[in-house]
C-alpha cells in the first residue's frame, strides 16, 4: 500500500497532477489495501483533507528540498552564506503557529547546526521557507551579524510506534525535527539506486538483481566501536548483553521495538538467537565475542536491503530485510522477516573466513531494493 501511495505522489510530483486526481489515486489505493480507521475516512471533506495533507506536504516538502539542493551549491554557499526564515513563505496560513511565526526573519549562516532542527517544513500544513542572504543583503536588512544560533526549549514525545521518548523542540511537530526538506534532498540512498522490488512470483531464489554500479561496501565501511565480548561465557551472557544495548531482555515480553537508519519499526528480541526449534545458535557463527559487533550491523550499518527470498523450510517467498556492515576486520549482517506482527528479527551473526571470503559473502548480501547507504 505505501509503495502504491508513493507511487501517487512521486506522479504527482513529476507530471503535476492535480489534488482532485490525487484525491482518487488516494482514496482507490486505501479501499484496494483494505486500509481502514485512518483520520477523516468517515466523510467526504474528512477524506479530502486527509489527501490534502499527503499531497501538499510531499510538495512543499520536494519544493524545499530543491531549494536546500540549490542553496547548497558551493557556489551559492561562496555568495550567499546566510540564511533566513520566513514564516508563511509558499502560502500565508490561515492560523499561523506561535512558534513558526517565532522564527521569522531569523538569520543564520548556512551551516548552523540549528537547521538540522528548524529547516522547514516543520509539521502537516507548514508552509515556511528559507530564503539565501550575501552579506549586502544581510546588511540592507540593518544586521552587520548573523543572530546567536537559537537555544531552542524542548519538550519531550513519545514516539508512538517505539514508545521511546525523545526531545524535540517546541513549536516542532514530532518527526520533523530532522530538516526532511534536507534529508529528502541529500537521500538516504543516491537516487540512480532507487528500484522497485521485483514481483515475488518472478524474483529468482538469488534475489532481485541488485543495481549494476554498486560502490564496493569497503569505500563506504567504517571500523566497529562496540565492545569485544569475552569468550567462554553462556549463550544466556551474550544474548543478555545484546539485548540489554536497545533495552530488550530475553522472555515473551522483553522484545522491544526500535527504529532503524531507514525509519522502519523493527522488533528486536531473544528470537534472533534461536533456531528453528528454540536452542541458541550463538556460537554457531564462530566467535561470540564478536556478537555485540555483529549487533551494530542493525544499530550502525553500512546499508539496509529488502527483497524477496524463499523460505527453506515452506518454499514460500517472504519479504526480509537485510543490514549488512563490513570492514576488513569483521563483516557482520542481520536479517529481519516480515510476519504477521510486523519486521522480527531472525538472524544475526559475524561472518566466518578469510577478508577476502567475508568480503564476497556481504557483497552477496547487496540485492533487491536499497533503503539506507551510510553517507
Amino acid at each position: 500500500m505505501f509503495y502504491d501511495l508513493r507511487q501517487a505522489v512521486d506522479d504527482a510530483l513529476a507530471k503535476g497532477t492535480r489534488l482532485d486526481e490525487f484525491t482518487k489515486n488516494f482514496e482507490s489505493t486505501a479501499a484496494k489495501h483494505g486500509w481502514t480507521g485512518w483520520t477523516g475516512e468517515g466523510s467526504p471533506a474528512g477524506r479530502a483533507w486527509r489527501a490534502r495533507t499527503i499531497y501538499e506536504t510531499n510538495l512543499r516538502t520536494a519544493y524545499a528540498a530543491g531549494r536546500y539542493k540549490q542553496m547548497t551549491d558551493p557556489d551559492m554557499v561562496k555568495a550567499r552564506p546566510y540564511w533566513q526564515y520566513k514564516h508563511g513563505f509558499t502560502r500565508r496560513p490561515k492560523a499561523p503557529r506561535s512558534h513558526h511565526l517565532a522564527l521569522d526573519g531569523l538569520i543564520l549562516r548556512c551551516d548552523d547546526l540549528a537547521w538540522n532542527e528548524i529547516y522547514p517544513p516543520n509539521g502537516w500544513g507548514c508552509t515556511c521557507g528559507v530564503v539565501p542572504l550575501s552579506r549586502r543583503q544581510m546588511e540592507r536588512l540593518g544586521r552587520t551579524e548573523p543572530d546567536p544560533s537559537p537555544n531552542l526549549p524542548k519538550r519531550r514525545v513519545i514516539d508512538p510506534a517505539t514508545g521511546e521518548t525523545e526531545l524535540v523542540p517546541q513549536g516542532i511537530s514530532p518527526g520533523w525535527n530532522h530538516a526532511p526538506g534536507k534529508d529528502w534532498a541529500e537521500g538516504l540512498i543516491p537516487k540512480e539506486l532507487q528500484k522497485p522490488l521485483a514481483d515475488s512470483r518472478d524474483t529468482p531464489d538469488k534475489g532481485t538483481p541488485p543495481p549494476a554500479n554498486l560502490v564496493p561496501l569497503r569505500q563506504i565501511a567504517r571500523p566497529s566501536k562496540a565492545e569485544e565480548l569475552p569468550e567462554g561465557k553462556s549463550a544466556e551472557y551474550y544474548v543478555d548483553r545484546i539485548l540489554a544495548a536497545v533495552g530488550a531482555r530475553r522472555g515473551p515480553d522483553g522484545a522491544k521495538l526500535i527504529r532503524d537508519k531507514a525509519g522502519q519499526v523493527v522488533a528486536v528480541s531473544d528470537a534472533m538467537f534461536k533456531d528453528g526449534a528454540g536452542h541458541w545458535k550463538v556460537f554457531k557463527a564462530g566467535r561470540a565475542g564478536n556478537l555485540l559487533k555483529a549487533f551494530e550491523a542493525l544499530t550502525d550499518p553500512d546499508e539496509i536491503w529488502v527483497d524477496w527470498e524463499r523460505r527453506r523450510d515452506t518454499g514460500e517467498m517472504q519479504l526480509k530485510r537485510r543490514y549488512v556492515r563490513f570492514d576488513p576486520d569483521l563483516a557482520v549482517f542481520s536479517a529481519f522477516s516480515w510476519g504477521k506482527d510486523g519486521w522480527g528479527g531472525s538472524t544475526l551473526f559475524p561472518t566466518r573466513g578469510s577478508s577476502g571470503k567475508r568480503e564476497r559473502y556481504i557483497e552477496g548480501q547487496r540485492h533487491g531494493a536499497l533503503l539506507y547507504r551510510r553517507k
